[in-house]
């Protein structure tokens, strides 16, 4: 539930801990996949659409959210103005009598508004040429537009250069200023560090810690002590019962047969052809062993799988794969699963592009290329399985046509994959949503998959499971590999490799 004041913004997490910010106040919330702050983003979408388009006497009377998420809500064929006051416009009255949208007056208020923002941009500059710092400056705009009261933040520099980056939160500092409360969600406390006014950890729909400015205003030495607390907050849970099983010595390991080898491994992001899902990925992999790879989002860890994995994922691979030292093509997912590979995930990515009437088809990640060049598909699209009246279709088709739910194929699959004719697992989130005793039930399969020589790669967000169940894990961040730690080690070292702010 989420409480919207003259005094600024709250949200009630699961654990009935409250998060939020004070009128002026820039805060930072910091959590893993998984925490619970999709609450903050739920919440706040409802209120929006509780309060409805326009803005009406009785509506400006309410405080207002304003939500820029990780998909830029702008209309590419649309103008500036017309996407700062999209569902907001400007009307030209005749006494109480409308007359149609005042273009004068919309584009006017918002040149004043984008120079309050000091903004170069111009009115009538079309939405699809801007790059990414704009496009966020016209989603700034919007809220100023409404009379936001408060601003929630997706990891917004999430695409910005580091220079751009720094310019944006000296701004959004500017916007606190004028007596807004800002919300920024997060996975860069690093960063975070540079811009908010208070530091606050989730973990579990839980606040686990807060952190106000004055513990880092001291200098550059302060700010790393308190990262590195911020690191261990996100992580560490304490001692939890994992599963038993003999694990080599690095050397025994090393003696083994390799089953795995990735080299040099690269694929493009299919709605954005400059940018890299994986950049330069090596894995080697060898009998016996359970291989983790751990990311947050957009870490590339799952991606490097699927896209090994029939190119899966990703356009315009690079890289060899190798079974057995033997190189192969795996090109498809038939050739890659003769290949002796095979895959399967709880939250495998689907692209769907969205038409009039909210339906959703699905496309392959190969096609995607075209239908960008063709401007059928942007970033925008990128919609979830169950986003429309066409995803939640054929959502229900997918699950009548399967027996069970991913959750439990899987766990047939790891029963049954040591006697099968395959040589490696790939794994994306096996035990998400899974219960202890189904949870314990994949750690025993994987111990004897394992022990029958074939071997399990594991990507996935769960840090202490990685560091329970595997070997050794390998950390990612922004589609590189960031380094390795020995299973059993302690979560806080695994998170500095995979948060790279």
């Amino acid at each position: 539930m989420s409480t919207e004041t003259d005094d600024g913004v709250l949200f009630a997490l699961a654990s009935g801990d409250a998060v939020g910010a004070a009128v002026g106040e820039l805060v930072a919330l910091c959590g893993e996949n998984g925490s619970g702050l999709d609450v903050v983003l739920r919440e706040t979408t409802d209120r929006i659409l509780a309060r409805g388009p326009g803005s009406t006497e009785a509506a400006a009377r309410v405080p207002a959210t304003a939500l820029i998420g990780r998909r830029r809500g702008l209309t590419p064929g649309f103008d500036v103005a017309e996407n700062v006051f999209l569902g907001n416009e400007r009307k030209k009255r005749l006494g109480p009598i409308p007359l149609g949208i005042d273009w004068e007056r919309t584009r006017a208020d918002t040149a004043e508004i984008l120079r309050g923002l000091g903004s170069s941009l111009t009115p009538r500059m079309r939405a699809r040429g801007l790059g990414e710092y704009d496009r966020l400056i016209v989603e700034l705009a919007r809220a100023i537009a409404r009379s936001a009261t408060s601003v929630v933040l997706d990891e917004p520099a999430e695409r910005l250069g580091e220079a751009d980056a720094g310019r944006f939160f000296r701004l959004l500092r500017s916007v606190a200023e004028r007596g807004i409360a800002v919300l920024v969600l997060t996975q860069k406390p690093r960063q975070a560090l540079g811009y908010a006014d208070r530091l606050v950890v989730v973990r579990d729909s839980a606040v686990v810690a807060e952190h106000p400015r004055s513990e880092w205003s001291d200098g550059v030495a302060a700010a790393e002590r308190v990262r590195a607390h911020v690191l261990t907050e996100l992580v560490d849970r304490g001692p939890r019962p994992g599963p038993e099983r003999e694990s080599g010595s690095a050397a025994d390991i090393a003696a083994r047969p390799e089953l795995l080898r990735i080299t040099g491994w690269s694929t493009h992001d299919p709605l954005d052809p400059e940018s890299l899902l994986v950049d330069g990925a090596d894995l080697v992999v060898r009998s016996g062993e359970i291989v983790g790879i751990a990311g947050l989002r957009r870490s590339g860890a799952q991606a490097l799988l699927l896209s090994v994995y029939g190119n899966s994922a990703g356009t315009k691979p690079t890289g060899t794969v190798s079974v057995r030292g033997s190189q192969v093509k795996a090109d498809t997912v038939e050739r890659a699963i003769a290949a002796g590979l095979y895959f399967a995930s709880t939250d495998a990515p689907q692209y769907r592009v969205r038409f009039v009437g909210g339906i959703a088809v699905p496309v392959s990640s190969s096609k995607l290329p075209g239908l960008v060049k063709a401007g059928l598909v942007d970033r925008d699209s990128d919609l979830g399985p169950g986003d429309g009246w066409g995803g939640r279709l054929l959502g229900a088709v997918r699950s009548l046509s399967r027996e069970g739910s991913q959750s439990d194929h899987i766990r047939g699959l790891v029963k049954e994959f040591a006697a099968s004719e395959r040589l490696v697992l790939l794994l994306g989130d096996p035990t998400a949503g899974a219960t202890p005793a189904e949870r314990a039930e994949v750690h025993a399969g994987l111990a004897r998959i394992a022990r029958s020589g074939k071997a399990v790669v594991i990507a996935s967000d769960d840090l202490d499971e990685l560091l329970a169940v595997c070997d050794r894990v390998i950390g990612m961040a922004a589609g590189r590999v960031t380094g390795e730690v020995p299973g059993g080690s302690a979560p806080a070292t695994l998170a500095a490799l995979i948060v790279r702010d």
